[in-house]
């Protein structure tokens, strides 16, 4: 799992990711990063909670894509695009961003790709099985 996600935000596609000293940043504004992640999947939250969350994830992050051009992204690109497609908007979409920023900063986040070599393979049963093989009947009747 990795711990950077890349999401749809303003003009384009961009990388966030939150390493230690972003982290240290979002909790001097914000407070601690547990009470951060809390407020924002639990309700609660504050403007420099989404804004701090989405700013130092875009800098930690340190690329995007606009119009299928790669752009670096630093601390003077991040503020500008806070300040034209945050300020002044309704929070709710970019609370949604800050939500995910942090998510994959705790859970960690697997890309679509990824997630698929991983999954179970379902196979399929005999018709009239019940799924369970021979082994974990006899385990469940023995046991019973």
């Amino acid at each position: 799992m990795q711990t950077e996600i890349a999401l749809p935000f303003a003009d384009g596609k961009y990388l966030f990711r939150l390493p230690i000293k972003r982290i240290c940043e979002i909790e001097e504004k914000a407070g601690p990063i547990d009470l951060v992640k809390h407020r924002l999947v639990h309700g609660g939250w504050g403007i420099h909670d989404v804004v701090e969350t989405i700013r130092q994830g875009l800098i930690g992050g340190g690329k995007g894509e606009v119009n299928g051009a790669p752009v670096e992204v630093g601390a003077l690109r991040a503020d500008s695009l806070i300040e034209n497609y945050v300020d002044g908007h309704a929070l709710a979409e970019h609370h949604i961003t800050a939500k995910a920023i942090i998510a994959a900063l705790f859970i960690g986040y697997a890309p679509a790709q990824e997630a698929k070599k991983k999954a179970p393979v379902k196979r399929r049963g005999r018709k009239g099985s019940t799924g369970a093989s021979s082994s974990t009947t006899s385990e469940l009747s023995d046991s019973d």
